[in-house]
């Protein structure tokens, strides 16, 4: 409620009191004016105390801070910065192949299967870096084919495997792996083909 409304409250209890010939505590009006303006003072009083107490009421729960940055949920991680991703000194990214999976060739066909690399390492590839059959269908396929050309980092080079399709109808796929001169695995890769 505000001041005024109290005060017009108070007054007009007063006056009629005094219309009633209602004993008061207060023969003196300047008494009764003290005795309102006491009223009043101690309302606002009770008002500044009351404003603060609640505010100051423990809450279950926090309050949430005001960022200009928006706050995390329980699904988010904290926000820290990222680790650089390591650069190894070996490392390949697939580019391209020839001989999509699941190309389709008559029993016996002889066709050429190529894998376009980049080296996204550190480190330059030598001629010896090689592609070595690893597991799977070897479709005639070597055991080991040199990359032949040194390779230096973000540089590319195609791979080239001269391969037979099975004899008998199916699925086949063979696995090879980029390896290091000195045969540390680099990457696989792999070859499928449907014979029909």
């Amino acid at each position: 409620m505000d001041k005024k409304k109290v005060l017009v409250v108070v007054l007009m209890l007063s006056l009629a009191l005094s219309a009633c010939n209602f004993p008061l505590a207060f023969d003196d009006p300047e008494k009764i004016e003290n005795a309102v303006a006491e009223t009043v003072a101690a309302y606002e009083v009770e008002e500044e105390v009351v404003v603060p107490t609640l505010a100051l009421l423990p809450t279950s729960t926090p309050m949430p801070l005001l960022t200009a940055e928006p706050a995390a949920t329980e699904d988010s991680e904290t926000t820290e910065e990222p680790e650089p991703t390591k650069v190894l000194c070996n490392s390949a990214q697939f580019i391209y192949e020839t001989v999509p999976d699941n190309t389709k060739y008559a029993p016996g066909t002889a066709f050429d299967k190529g894998w376009t690399l980049r080296n996204v390492g550190y480190c330059t590839w030598s001629a010896e870096y090689k592609l070595a059959f690893e597991s799977g269908d070897k479709m005639n396929g070597p055991d080991a084919k040199a990359i032949g050309v040194e390779v230096k980092p973000n540089g590319e080079v195609e791979i080239v495997l001269s391969l037979t399709a099975p004899s008998t109808v199916g699925t086949y796929r063979g696995y090879w792996v980029l390896q290091t001169a000195d045969g540390a695995d680099i990457g696989p890769m792999w070859v499928q083909i449907v014979v029909e």
